[in-house]
């Protein structure tokens, strides 16, 4: 059944409504790319080595995005920060770790920039993060926590504040809103209207388009609005947050799309080699991105369907 506007009456009530026609959320990652601007606030969904949006920020380094600030998802980023921080994009992280797990403890951009002060760190903990993101979503003043009493993370922020509990008088923290200008997201699929679905863990994408002003989600296959509407309860990001759907097969590469294909270790552990040798990355980002026309050319470069169909689920 297709929308019109037109009015419908309520045959009990007498009250008119009006059906709107469906708004087509499908863009190209141009299109898409027209919604981050320079000094934007940028976060970033996934979880560590998993479903990082990798696709778009290929695409961001490429269009040469400055003085971004960077919220990597709780627990923190992966190579999706380190990727943004190493080539310039990012001048400031709000994290509470940026590492790849066993692969690389602390990530060497991360870990360079940091060290010789040409990146700025807003240090929080992850609840803390998860708590500012909340009183955005929920437009409160302020999210209220005990994280962090009597610890040095209090020193170190000077936006979280210490007061008391009015009914109580027990100490407590308030965490400002944290509210990004633009969240990306990778999911594993989405209906050309924008209602997305997670074929495994939605980990804090729902979290962070809730916070933000405006969602990009990559997805690895577009289905029709039929195959949404008939299980209406596997959607995790309805359309109403989401401002723009970009089909990107693989689009998570080297990190994992939960239901469809794994993380490609050994990519991510020569990304670290590259990174470690400094010069040396300059290599990766022309063989990589600079000189990739397309995201076909990319998959073709890290090895073609055949290799990426070795990635085994997770």
């Amino acid at each position: 059944m297709k929308l019109r506007n037109m009015p419908l009456e309520l045959p009990e009530t007498g009250w008119l409504i009006m059906e709107r026609k469906r708004e087509q959320k499908l863009v190209s990652i141009d299109d898409a790319l027209l919604h981050i601007e320079n000094d934007s606030f940028l976060a970033i969904g996934g979880f560590m080595i998993h479903n990082h949006p990798m696709g778009i920020i290929r695409e961001i380094v490429k269009e040469n995005r400055r003085n971004l600030k960077i919220l990597p998802t709780p627990p923190g980023g992966s190579i999706d920060a380190d990727l943004l921080i190493g080539c310039g994009c990012a001048a400031s992280v709000v994290a509470s770790y940026i590492g790849a797990e066993w692969l690389e403890p602390i990530m060497p951009n991360y870990r360079r920039k940091v060290e010789e002060g040409e990146l700025e760190v807003l240090e929080y903990d992850e609840h803390t993060i998860i708590c500012g993101l909340r009183a955005s979503a929920e437009k409160l003043p302020c999210g209220i926590t005990r994280a962090g009493l009597g610890t040095d993370l209090l020193k170190v922020n000077p936006h979280l504040k210490i007061f008391n509990n009015p009914v109580t008088g027990e100490p407590l923290v308030a965490v400002p809103p944290i509210e990004p200008d633009v969240a990306i997201i990778h999911a594993q699929r989405s209906d050309p209207y924008g209602n997305v679905q997670h074929a495994g863990s939605v980990f804090m994408d729902l979290l962070l388009a809730a916070a933000s002003k405006k969602v990009i989600v990559s997805v690895d296959e577009v289905v029709p609005l039929e195959l949404t509407r008939h299980d209406p309860f596997k959607t995790t990001l309805p359309c109403h947050l989401v401002t723009a759907v970009v089909h990107m097969p693989y689009g998570a590469h080297p990190c994992s799309s939960h239901g469809f294909y794994g993380y490609d270790e050994q990519h991510i552990r020569d990304y670290v080699g590259f990174a470690k040798r400094g010069d040396g990355y300059q290599e990766y980002l022309s063989k990589y991105i600079y000189n990739v026309g397309s995201l076909y050319q990319y998959l073709e470069l890290v090895g073609g369907i055949r290799r990426l169909s070795e990635l085994k689920a997770c």
